[in-house]
Protein backbone atom coordinates (compact mmCIF):
# COMPACT_ATOMS: atom_id res chain seq x y z
CA UNK A 1 0.00 0.00 0.00
CA UNK A 2 1.37 3.84 -0.92
CA UNK A 3 1.87 6.52 1.33
CA UNK A 4 -1.08 8.18 -0.70
CA UNK A 5 -3.23 5.56 -0.18
CA UNK A 6 -2.63 5.36 3.40
CA UNK A 7 -0.85 8.51 4.46
CA UNK A 8 1.81 6.34 6.94
CA UNK A 9 4.83 5.28 5.24
CA UNK A 10 6.06 3.35 8.46
CA UNK A 11 4.30 0.39 7.18
CA UNK A 12 7.13 -0.36 4.47
CA UNK A 13 9.12 -3.08 5.51
CA UNK A 14 13.12 -2.74 5.28
CA UNK A 15 13.01 -5.60 2.47
CA UNK A 16 10.41 -3.20 0.24
CA UNK A 17 12.58 -0.31 1.70
CA UNK A 18 16.14 -2.11 -0.28
CA UNK A 19 13.94 -2.93 -3.35
CA UNK A 20 12.70 0.03 -3.69
CA UNK A 21 13.97 3.32 -1.40
CA UNK A 22 17.17 1.52 -1.64
CA UNK A 23 17.31 1.70 -5.88
CA UNK A 24 16.17 5.58 -5.31
CA UNK A 25 18.86 6.10 -3.34
CA UNK A 26 21.43 4.35 -5.38
CA UNK A 27 19.87 6.56 -8.50
CA UNK A 28 20.42 9.85 -5.97
CA UNK A 29 23.84 8.90 -4.96
CA UNK A 30 25.78 7.06 -8.42
CA UNK A 31 25.31 9.74 -10.91
CA UNK A 32 27.82 12.38 -10.14
CA UNK A 33 30.18 9.94 -9.94
CA UNK A 34 29.30 8.59 -13.24
CA UNK A 35 28.78 4.91 -11.99
CA UNK A 36 25.04 4.42 -13.44
CA UNK A 37 25.52 5.33 -17.04
CA UNK A 38 24.58 2.55 -19.28
CA UNK A 39 25.12 0.23 -16.79
CA UNK A 40 24.66 -3.41 -17.02
CA UNK A 41 21.82 -5.17 -14.11
CA UNK A 42 25.14 -6.99 -13.11
CA UNK A 43 27.07 -4.07 -12.29
CA UNK A 44 24.67 -2.05 -10.69
CA UNK A 45 24.55 -4.85 -8.08
CA UNK A 46 27.99 -4.34 -8.05
CA UNK A 47 28.03 -0.87 -7.51
CA UNK A 48 26.07 -1.68 -4.54
CA UNK A 49 27.85 -4.33 -3.10
CA UNK A 50 31.06 -2.07 -2.64
CA UNK A 51 28.36 0.92 -1.19
CA UNK A 52 27.89 -2.14 1.23
CA UNK A 53 24.10 -2.23 0.34
CA UNK A 54 24.64 -6.06 0.07
CA UNK A 55 22.51 -8.23 -2.35
CA UNK A 56 19.32 -8.24 -0.87
CA UNK A 57 18.79 -6.81 -4.69
CA UNK A 58 20.01 -9.97 -6.28
CA UNK A 59 16.65 -11.09 -6.05
CA UNK A 60 15.65 -7.46 -7.99
CA UNK A 61 18.48 -7.65 -10.72
CA UNK A 62 19.55 -11.17 -11.09
CA UNK A 63 16.51 -13.61 -9.83
CA UNK A 64 18.83 -15.57 -7.18
CA UNK A 65 19.21 -15.82 -3.99
CA UNK A 66 21.59 -17.09 -0.60
CA UNK A 67 20.79 -19.98 0.87
CA UNK A 68 22.59 -21.83 3.62
CA UNK A 69 21.61 -25.45 3.88
CA UNK A 70 22.04 -27.72 6.70
CA UNK A 71 25.57 -28.49 6.82
CA UNK A 72 26.12 -24.49 6.89
CA UNK A 73 27.01 -24.16 3.06
CA UNK A 74 25.96 -21.15 1.57
CA UNK A 75 24.92 -21.23 -2.14
CA UNK A 76 23.50 -18.77 -4.93
CA UNK A 77 19.74 -20.38 -5.82
CA UNK A 78 17.26 -19.15 -8.23
CA UNK A 79 14.48 -16.97 -6.22
CA UNK A 80 10.87 -18.67 -5.90
CA UNK A 81 9.80 -17.14 -9.10
CA UNK A 82 12.41 -18.08 -11.31
CA UNK A 83 12.65 -21.74 -9.73
CA UNK A 84 11.29 -24.58 -12.48
CA UNK A 85 13.14 -27.57 -12.60
CA UNK A 86 14.95 -28.99 -9.20
CA UNK A 87 16.33 -32.74 -9.53
CA UNK A 88 17.88 -34.99 -7.04
CA UNK A 89 21.00 -36.96 -6.05
CA UNK A 90 18.56 -39.63 -4.88
CA UNK A 91 14.82 -41.29 -4.79
CA UNK A 92 14.86 -40.08 -1.00
CA UNK A 93 15.37 -36.64 -2.00
CA UNK A 94 12.83 -36.75 -4.60
CA UNK A 95 10.06 -38.26 -2.32
CA UNK A 96 10.79 -35.12 -0.18
CA UNK A 97 10.41 -32.52 -3.21
CA UNK A 98 7.68 -34.43 -4.75
CA UNK A 99 5.37 -34.32 -1.40
CA UNK A 100 6.07 -30.08 -1.33
CA UNK A 101 6.09 -29.03 -5.16
CA UNK A 102 5.37 -32.12 -7.72
CA UNK A 103 5.32 -29.26 -10.37
CA UNK A 104 9.34 -28.65 -9.82
CA UNK A 105 10.30 -32.11 -10.52
CA UNK A 106 12.84 -32.25 -13.49
CA UNK A 107 13.14 -35.49 -13.86
CA UNK A 108 12.84 -38.69 -12.49
CA UNK A 109 15.54 -41.38 -10.11
CA UNK A 110 12.88 -43.41 -10.19
CA UNK A 111 11.05 -46.09 -12.90
CA UNK A 112 7.99 -46.93 -11.76
CA UNK A 113 6.02 -50.26 -12.13
CA UNK A 114 1.98 -49.62 -13.31
CA UNK A 115 1.21 -50.41 -9.53
CA UNK A 116 2.98 -47.35 -8.37
CA UNK A 117 1.27 -45.11 -10.72
CA UNK A 118 -2.28 -45.66 -9.35
CA UNK A 119 -1.25 -44.46 -6.40
CA UNK A 120 1.07 -41.35 -7.96
CA UNK A 121 -0.40 -37.97 -9.75
CA UNK A 122 -0.82 -38.38 -13.75
CA UNK A 123 2.07 -37.06 -15.90
CA UNK A 124 4.45 -38.70 -13.07
CA UNK A 125 4.55 -41.53 -16.10
CA UNK A 126 6.11 -38.89 -18.23
CA UNK A 127 8.70 -37.43 -16.17
CA UNK A 128 12.06 -38.10 -17.94
CA UNK A 129 14.30 -41.07 -15.80
CA UNK A 130 17.72 -39.30 -15.44
CA UNK A 131 19.29 -41.99 -12.69
CA UNK A 132 20.23 -41.51 -8.81
CA UNK A 133 23.82 -41.41 -7.06
CA UNK A 134 22.13 -43.65 -4.56
CA UNK A 135 23.87 -47.38 -3.98
CA UNK A 136 26.77 -46.41 -6.28
CA UNK A 137 24.36 -45.38 -9.74
CA UNK A 138 24.65 -42.56 -11.64
CA UNK A 139 23.13 -39.45 -13.05
CA UNK A 140 23.05 -38.54 -16.79
CA UNK A 141 25.09 -34.89 -15.96
CA UNK A 142 24.24 -34.13 -19.65
CA UNK A 143 21.03 -35.08 -19.54
CA UNK A 144 20.96 -32.36 -16.49
CA UNK A 145 22.40 -29.42 -18.49
CA UNK A 146 20.15 -30.55 -21.55
CA UNK A 147 16.57 -30.06 -19.38
CA UNK A 148 18.16 -26.57 -17.88
CA UNK A 149 17.74 -28.38 -14.28
CA UNK A 150 18.25 -25.19 -11.82
CA UNK A 151 18.64 -26.78 -8.30
CA UNK A 152 19.92 -30.27 -7.15
CA UNK A 153 18.56 -31.57 -3.67
CA UNK A 154 20.24 -33.95 -1.61
CA UNK A 155 18.71 -35.53 1.21
CA UNK A 156 19.43 -37.97 4.00
CA UNK A 157 18.04 -40.93 5.93
CA UNK A 158 20.22 -40.10 8.80
CA UNK A 159 22.04 -37.16 10.58
CA UNK A 160 24.25 -35.63 7.11
CA UNK A 161 27.49 -37.03 6.82
CA UNK A 162 30.54 -35.64 5.23
CA UNK A 163 30.51 -38.02 2.14
CA UNK A 164 26.81 -36.60 1.81
CA UNK A 165 28.30 -33.17 1.50
CA UNK A 166 31.40 -34.45 -0.84
CA UNK A 167 28.69 -35.99 -3.09
CA UNK A 168 26.97 -32.97 -3.22
CA UNK A 169 29.89 -30.98 -4.40
CA UNK A 170 31.20 -33.73 -6.83
CA UNK A 171 28.21 -33.27 -8.69
CA UNK A 172 28.40 -29.03 -8.46
CA UNK A 173 31.74 -29.51 -9.86
CA UNK A 174 30.82 -31.57 -12.45
CA UNK A 175 27.51 -29.39 -13.85
CA UNK A 176 28.12 -26.59 -12.07
CA UNK A 177 24.34 -26.74 -10.69
CA UNK A 178 23.92 -25.70 -7.37
CA UNK A 179 23.39 -28.69 -4.78
CA UNK A 180 22.04 -27.82 -1.31
CA UNK A 181 22.33 -30.85 1.55
CA UNK A 182 18.96 -31.23 3.99
CA UNK A 183 19.27 -33.10 7.08
CA UNK A 184 15.70 -35.72 6.67
CA UNK A 185 16.16 -37.91 9.35
CA UNK A 186 13.32 -38.69 11.67
CA UNK A 187 13.83 -36.13 14.63
CA UNK A 188 14.79 -33.55 12.41
CA UNK A 189 11.94 -33.56 10.07
CA UNK A 190 10.46 -30.00 10.74
CA UNK A 191 13.76 -28.74 10.10
CA UNK A 192 14.08 -29.87 7.23
CA UNK A 193 10.76 -29.00 5.68
CA UNK A 194 11.24 -25.94 6.96
CA UNK A 195 13.77 -25.72 5.17
CA UNK A 196 12.61 -27.20 1.47
CA UNK A 197 9.63 -25.16 2.35
CA UNK A 198 12.05 -22.33 2.14
CA UNK A 199 13.87 -23.06 -0.96
CA UNK A 200 10.73 -24.78 -3.53
CA UNK A 201 8.21 -21.73 -1.65
CA UNK A 202 5.80 -23.62 -0.15
CA UNK A 203 6.31 -22.89 3.34
CA UNK A 204 2.55 -23.33 4.07
CA UNK A 205 2.16 -26.84 2.80
CA UNK A 206 5.38 -27.67 4.56
CA UNK A 207 4.55 -26.75 7.52
CA UNK A 208 1.28 -28.34 7.52
CA UNK A 209 3.31 -31.66 6.26
CA UNK A 210 6.19 -30.93 9.29
CA UNK A 211 2.93 -30.75 11.54
CA UNK A 212 1.45 -34.12 11.15
CA UNK A 213 4.40 -36.19 10.55
CA UNK A 214 5.95 -34.51 14.16
CA UNK A 215 2.73 -35.81 15.53
CA UNK A 216 3.51 -39.02 14.15
CA UNK A 217 6.81 -39.32 15.35
CA UNK A 218 5.95 -38.39 18.47
CA UNK A 219 2.58 -40.31 19.32
CA UNK A 220 4.44 -44.07 17.98
CA UNK A 221 7.54 -43.27 19.79
CA UNK A 222 5.52 -42.26 23.12
CA UNK A 223 3.27 -45.26 22.83
CA UNK A 224 6.16 -47.82 22.21
CA UNK A 225 8.87 -46.15 24.81
CA UNK A 226 8.25 -47.81 27.59
CA UNK A 227 8.38 -51.44 26.51
CA UNK A 228 11.23 -53.28 28.14
CA UNK A 229 13.77 -54.76 26.42
CA UNK A 230 11.97 -58.58 26.91
CA UNK A 231 8.94 -58.05 26.06
CA UNK A 232 9.76 -56.55 22.51
CA UNK A 233 8.32 -58.19 19.76
CA UNK A 234 11.12 -60.24 17.56
CA UNK A 235 11.19 -58.93 14.16
CA UNK A 236 13.12 -60.07 11.08
CA UNK A 237 13.46 -57.83 7.89
CA UNK A 238 13.27 -60.42 4.65
CA UNK A 239 15.55 -58.20 1.78
CA UNK A 240 15.94 -60.00 -1.53
CA UNK A 241 14.94 -63.02 -3.49
CA UNK A 242 15.52 -65.27 -1.48
CA UNK A 243 14.68 -63.56 1.81
CA UNK A 244 18.18 -64.13 3.51
CA UNK A 245 19.73 -60.70 3.03
CA UNK A 246 18.72 -58.20 5.80
CA UNK A 247 19.33 -55.02 7.82
CA UNK A 248 21.27 -54.31 11.36
CA UNK A 249 19.27 -52.76 14.16
CA UNK A 250 20.63 -49.28 13.79
CA UNK A 251 20.87 -49.11 10.51
CA UNK A 252 19.25 -46.41 8.21
CA UNK A 253 17.45 -49.42 6.07
CA UNK A 254 16.25 -50.32 9.43
CA UNK A 255 15.35 -47.55 11.29
CA UNK A 256 11.73 -47.88 10.76
CA UNK A 257 11.61 -50.63 12.88
CA UNK A 258 13.23 -49.39 16.02
CA UNK A 259 11.19 -46.23 15.91
CA UNK A 260 8.05 -48.44 15.92
CA UNK A 261 9.59 -50.23 19.17
CA UNK A 262 10.29 -53.98 17.53
CA UNK A 263 13.43 -56.11 18.55
CA UNK A 264 15.47 -56.80 15.12
CA UNK A 265 16.33 -60.04 15.85
CA UNK A 266 19.72 -59.44 12.69
CA UNK A 267 22.84 -59.56 14.21
CA UNK A 268 24.77 -58.60 11.44
CA UNK A 269 27.31 -55.99 10.29
CA UNK A 270 25.96 -53.43 8.14
CA UNK A 271 26.64 -53.38 4.57
CA UNK A 272 27.65 -50.02 3.74
CA UNK A 273 25.93 -48.34 0.49
CA UNK A 274 23.04 -50.18 -0.19
CA UNK A 275 22.76 -52.30 2.69
CA UNK A 276 21.54 -55.85 2.60
CA UNK A 277 23.91 -57.81 4.86
CA UNK A 278 23.50 -61.88 3.98
CA UNK A 279 22.78 -64.13 6.25
CA UNK A 280 21.81 -67.99 6.05
CA UNK A 281 18.46 -69.57 6.92
CA UNK A 282 20.24 -71.81 9.25
CA UNK A 283 20.79 -68.01 11.15
CA UNK A 284 17.11 -66.82 11.18
CA UNK A 285 15.88 -70.32 12.09
CA UNK A 286 18.71 -69.83 15.10
CA UNK A 287 16.97 -66.44 15.69
CA UNK A 288 13.46 -67.78 15.59
CA UNK A 289 11.53 -64.23 15.01
CA UNK A 290 7.75 -63.85 15.99
CA UNK A 291 7.24 -61.55 13.16
CA UNK A 292 9.08 -61.03 9.81
CA UNK A 293 8.78 -57.92 7.18
CA UNK A 294 9.15 -59.24 3.85
CA UNK A 295 9.37 -58.09 0.26
CA UNK A 296 6.48 -58.61 -2.10
CA UNK A 297 7.20 -60.66 -4.98
CA UNK A 298 5.69 -58.55 -7.66
CA UNK A 299 7.44 -55.17 -6.94
CA UNK A 300 10.47 -56.01 -4.97
CA UNK A 301 11.14 -59.78 -6.44
CA UNK A 302 11.21 -60.56 -2.74
CA UNK A 303 10.15 -63.85 -0.92
CA UNK A 304 6.93 -63.08 0.64
CA UNK A 305 5.17 -66.22 -0.27
CA UNK A 306 8.74 -68.36 -0.70
CA UNK A 307 8.45 -67.83 3.00
CA UNK A 308 5.29 -68.63 3.75
CA UNK A 309 4.87 -71.57 1.52
CA UNK A 310 8.86 -73.44 1.78
CA UNK A 311 8.80 -76.37 4.04
CA UNK A 312 12.36 -75.05 4.91
CA UNK A 313 10.46 -71.68 6.78
CA UNK A 314 8.08 -73.38 8.32
CA UNK A 315 9.67 -74.02 11.82
CA UNK A 316 10.16 -70.10 12.47
CA UNK A 317 7.76 -68.94 14.74
CA UNK A 318 6.45 -66.14 12.92
CA UNK A 319 5.47 -68.81 9.93
CA UNK A 320 3.90 -71.11 12.11
CA UNK A 321 1.39 -68.26 13.22
CA UNK A 322 0.75 -66.60 10.19
CA UNK A 323 3.17 -63.47 10.90
CA UNK A 324 4.74 -62.95 7.98
CA UNK A 325 3.34 -59.05 6.34
CA UNK A 326 4.44 -58.47 2.82
CA UNK A 327 5.62 -54.61 3.00
CA UNK A 328 3.95 -52.11 0.97
CA UNK A 329 5.73 -51.33 -2.04
CA UNK A 330 3.18 -48.51 -3.47
CA UNK A 331 4.07 -46.15 -4.68
CA UNK A 332 6.74 -46.04 -2.23
CA UNK A 333 8.47 -48.95 0.33
CA UNK A 334 6.89 -47.95 3.72
CA UNK A 335 9.65 -48.90 5.45
CA UNK A 336 12.64 -47.82 3.73
CA UNK A 337 14.50 -48.09 -0.07
CA UNK A 338 13.87 -45.23 -0.12
CA UNK A 339 14.43 -44.34 3.83
CA UNK A 340 12.77 -40.84 3.58
CA UNK A 341 9.85 -39.30 4.57
CA UNK A 342 8.23 -42.51 3.53
CA UNK A 343 8.80 -43.88 6.92
CA UNK A 344 6.62 -41.76 8.83
CA UNK A 345 3.88 -44.26 7.62
CA UNK A 346 5.74 -47.60 8.17
CA UNK A 347 6.71 -46.76 11.46
CA UNK A 348 2.26 -46.39 12.20
CA UNK A 349 2.13 -49.77 10.76
CA UNK A 350 4.82 -51.40 12.39
CA UNK A 351 3.49 -49.98 15.58
CA UNK A 352 -0.38 -50.77 15.20
CA UNK A 353 0.92 -54.19 13.75
CA UNK A 354 3.21 -55.25 16.84
CA UNK A 355 1.30 -53.63 19.60
CA UNK A 356 -2.12 -52.55 18.50
CA UNK A 357 -3.39 -51.83 22.02
CA UNK A 358 -0.83 -49.01 22.50
CA UNK A 359 -0.99 -47.68 19.60
CA UNK A 360 -4.49 -48.57 18.23
CA UNK A 361 -5.27 -46.42 15.58
CA UNK A 362 -7.15 -47.31 12.36
CA UNK A 363 -4.90 -48.36 9.60
CA UNK A 364 -6.94 -48.02 7.02
CA UNK A 365 -8.03 -44.06 7.63
CA UNK A 366 -4.23 -43.51 8.96
CA UNK A 367 -3.30 -44.77 5.22
CA UNK A 368 -5.65 -42.63 3.81
CA UNK A 369 -4.50 -39.21 5.20
CA UNK A 370 -1.08 -39.83 4.41
CA UNK A 371 -1.63 -40.52 0.76
CA UNK A 372 -3.71 -37.80 0.71
CA UNK A 373 -1.54 -35.17 2.07
CA UNK A 374 1.99 -36.41 1.22
CA UNK A 375 1.26 -38.29 -2.37
CA UNK A 376 -1.61 -35.70 -3.54
CA UNK A 377 -3.77 -38.96 -4.34
CA UNK A 378 -7.14 -39.74 -2.86
CA UNK A 379 -7.54 -43.66 -2.02
CA UNK A 380 -10.54 -45.57 -1.13
CA UNK A 381 -11.03 -47.44 1.98
CA UNK A 382 -10.28 -51.08 -0.34
CA UNK A 383 -7.07 -49.50 -1.84
CA UNK A 384 -5.78 -48.92 1.69
CA UNK A 385 -6.73 -52.63 3.03
CA UNK A 386 -5.44 -53.97 -0.44
CA UNK A 387 -1.96 -52.07 0.55
CA UNK A 388 -2.01 -53.37 4.42
CA UNK A 389 -2.82 -56.92 3.21
CA UNK A 390 -2.85 -59.45 5.69
CA UNK A 391 -1.45 -57.13 8.42
CA UNK A 392 -4.92 -55.57 8.79
CA UNK A 393 -7.20 -56.25 10.92
CA UNK A 394 -3.51 -56.64 13.44
CA UNK A 395 -3.10 -59.79 15.23
CA UNK A 396 -5.01 -60.09 18.22
CA UNK A 397 -7.75 -57.71 17.04
CA UNK A 398 -8.76 -59.91 14.32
Amino acid sequence: MTKSENGNNQAMSRRKFLQFGGVAAMTVLLPSSGLLSGCSADQVTGALDNMGVKSGLDATFRGTREFTDSWGRTRTIPTVDKLERVYFTSALAQIFVFTLAPQLLGGTGMQYTEEELRYLPAGTENLIYMGTLSGGGEIDREMLLKQDIQLIIDCSGTTLSAADVSTAEKLESQTNIPALCIDGSFDNIRTAYKLLGEILGAEERASEIATYLERVYNDVTAATADIPDSEKVRLYYAEGPLGLQTEPDRGQHALTFDVAGANNVSAVEETQGIGMTNVSLEAVLAWDPEVIIAWDDVIRGGADEIIRTDEKWSHISAVKNGRVYTMPNAPFAWCDRPPGVNRFLGVQWIANMLYPDRYDVDMVEEVKKFYSLLYWVDITDDDARELLGNSYPPYGKQ
